[in-house]
């Protein structure tokens, strides 16, 4: 395939020769390429954590990995550095079964733990793919793979995204979505749902796990992941947060004494100084420490763990709750398992969606709860929607669950309705 800019692969160049290679590209029946940017997830919290020297030494290391990487690729034409947090790499067209056995490699080398001063350092980097079409400009095709690598940002599971998957997060709408986030921070239109959750053996009302929402003006109603993905765009995940924790803590002080509520934290909110924000959100509204969880994903221990470690104990010295979230998706480390101040294990829906039907995820899901119930932690299923996996987890000895079966996501006046009755 030619090339405007004929750069090797194994150069990192500047953005301006992406900027034109990009610009004198348009996609023919005999023309192709590949477009996959790469975005260091987290690199804000490496800056705040340490600081912007050891953010810029992440940045360059980053780089000398996927110059290294490149010349790997076939037909690899350019690799260069992109303002901020992202990398870009062009190569020529393939089919998606290639394009993502290369982003699964690239993610592999990237995800190696980085020598720091203090020790290893865990970064999370993202990578959105576009495989260009005819007709599509250089530009269209930029603007496919950022809309691809928000949606990595945002996904829980898989660190990659193929634009062509990607319905929600094309750039005119995340432009939307970015230019109305803050004013919605301003006026509060940040509104708290909750998900009651439910003692498996009685059925009994127990608690409640609080979770985002932002009804947009133009595209309605929008949900955490991608509310979240637009806040770290703008760097408003710190005050997205902030917002949805004093929110919820502020309900739930209504709520009668029995229920507990549950919040989520990502890698993002375990800075130094987070736990004692939290603390003083709990101490201002009045609402008792250990009726509240604190859930963490797998993938947000790993990033620091010795931070980690010091901001739940904190927590916990207080009576708060730790739950691991969406457990059977990520690391599942046991020595995370066995080094950490937890309390619950919280099973992912996807464990859950098919248990009646498919034996394998049936035993998956025992070796769980057993799991769990050997270190002395409780278990939470999420995502249940039949009798038939409600009963299932109940011969299972699983504690709690959650999901359409009982009650759908509402509002914090639903909620309060529910429990009346």
């Amino acid at each position: 395939m030619d090339s405007v800019t004929a750069m090797p692969a194994k150069k990192i160049s500047p953005a301006r020769d992406a900027q034109l290679w990009l610009s004198a590209f348009e996609a023919s029946a005999s023309r192709g390429a590949l477009l996959l940017l790469v975005g260091i997830r987290d690199l804000k919290q490496v800056n705040d954590l340490h600081d912007r020297e050891t953010g810029n030494a992440v940045i360059a290391e980053i780089g000398k990995r996927i110059a290294g990487f490149a010349p790997s690729i076939s037909d690899a034409i350019l690799t260069a550095r992109l303002p901020g947090r992202e990398f870009l790499i062009i190569a020529g067209a393939c089919g998606q079964a290639e394009a993502e056995q290369v982003a699964r490699q690239l993610l592999g080398l990237l995800e190696a733990p980085l020598q720091h001063r203090d020790g290893e350092l865990h970064i999370s980097p993202r990578i959105g793919i576009a495989l260009s079409r005819p007709g599509q400009s250089g530009t269209q095709l930029l603007a496919a793979a950022s809309s691809a690598l928000s949606a990595a940002y945002s996904h829980k599971g898989r660190k990659y995204r193929f634009a062509d998957s990607v319905t929600n997060f094309d750039s005119q709408r995340n432009s939307r979505l970015d230019k109305g986030l803050r004013q919605a921070l301003m006026k509060q239109e940040i509104a708290i749902y909750f998900q009651p959750q439910f003692e498996v053996e009685t059925e009994k009302l127990v608690g409640a796990e609080a979770l985002a929402r932002w009804t947009h003006p133009e595209f309605g109603q929008i949900g955490a992941e991608e509310l979240f993905a637009a806040a770290d765009r703008c760097d408003l995940r710190e005050e997205l947060s902030y917002a949805i924790q004093k929110q919820a803590v502020g309900y739930a002080a209504q709520w009668p004494d029995a229920l507990h509520l549950s919040i989520n934290l990502g890698a993002e909110e375990l800075a130094d100084d987070h736990a004692i924000r939290l603390l003083a959100i709990l101490e201002d509204s009045g609402f008792p420490f250990n009726r509240l969880t604190v859930e963490l994903t797998e993938e947000s221990i790993v990033r620091d763990f010795d931070l980690a470690l010091s901001q739940l104990e904190m927590l916990r010295a207080k009576g708060i709750g730790v739950a691991i979230d969406d457990f059977g998706t990520g690391y599942s480390s046991l020595a995370y398992l066995k080094s950490l101040p937890l309390d619950y294990l919280k099973i992912d829906k996807g464990m859950t969606a098919d248990i009646g039907g498919n034996p394998r995820d049936l035993i998956v899901l025992r070796a769980i709860i057993a799991l769990g119930k050997a270190l002395g932690l409780r278990i939470i299923a999420e995502g249940v929607e039949k009798v038939s996996e409600l009963e299932l987890l109940r011969s299972e000895c699983c504690d709690y669950f959650q999901g359409y079966l009982r009650s759908p996501p509402l509002t914090a006046e639903q909620f309060l309705e529910y429990i009346r009755q």
